[in-house]
């Protein structure tokens, strides 16, 4: 009887287990950058540009996010979303009048990331990428490259500090460039024919990571960065 007992109990938290990580895997998860600079925006704006985030107006999900912030991965349902972005309003976060207002939808087990940014008359909008999370192979990095600056499509290239040995990407607007690299210590940069958008700046890819990069700003001005966040153990 104590058997039969304790084969039902582990039966039932096996059971549980495997409900609790169905559900996980049906999560959506979602990452919020900030890629307008204020004074992109308007020459008296922060240039910082803080910005909230509203998500179907019922919760303000982010107070305050910065230019050049990348804010996630916040997890969610699978659905449909609308986001609505506004200037910060630090005493009553959310409540300003939206810049953006669009519909995000999130399919489970899938991961997104949305880029506030400007399209090529100023206005701003939000970007969205579908990233690949796929297990990256071992000694392996990938890097997963947004252009959401107001550019024409760019060249993007990788140089390893070690080998010395570059590989170089085309890259058009509101595109996702997905690929893979050796794992090791590289330079990236940007540039838009003969001028160099983003100058070669040091990025550490490590083994079995997902590097992401948004190039945001606007390429008239010379005001293109580029924001990174790697995800590592990618396995």
């Amino acid at each position: 009887m104590k058997n039969c007992i304790r084969l039902t109990f582990g039966l039932a938290l096996l059971c549980a287990a495997m409900s609790t990580a169905a559900l996980a895997s049906e999560n959506a998860y979602l990452y919020l950058v900030q890629g307008v600079p204020g004074l992109d925006y308007s020459t008296t704006a922060d240039p910082q540009f803080p910005v909230d985030v509203l998500i179907n107006d019922e919760v303000c999900y982010v107070h305050g996010l910065a230019f050049g912030t990348i804010n996630g991965p916040l997890t969610f349902a699978p659905g449909s979303y609308d986001v609505k972005i506004s200037v910060a309003n630090s005493l009553a976060p959310c409540s300003n009048s939206p810049l953006v207002d669009r519909t995000v939808t999130l399919n489970g087990g899938k991961n997104v990331s949305a880029v506030f940014a400007l399209d090529s008359t100023g206005t701003p909008t939000l970007q969205a990428f579908n990233n690949l999370f796929a297990a990256v192979p071992a000694n392996y990095a990938r890097i997963l490259f947004a252009l959401a600056a107001d550019s024409p499509a760019v060249q993007v290239v990788f140089v390893n500090t070690s080998t010395k040995k570059s590989y170089t990407y085309s890259a058009n607007p509101a595109a996702l460039l997905s690929e893979s690299l050796p794992a090791g210590n590289y330079t990236v940069e940007v540039s838009q024919g003969t001028t160099t958008l983003v100058p070669a700046t040091s990025l550490d890819l490590s083994s079995q990571s997902v590097t992401l990069l948004f190039a945001t700003g606007k390429a008239s001005n010379n005001t293109v960065t580029l924001q990174t966040k790697t995800i590592r153990n990618v396995i």
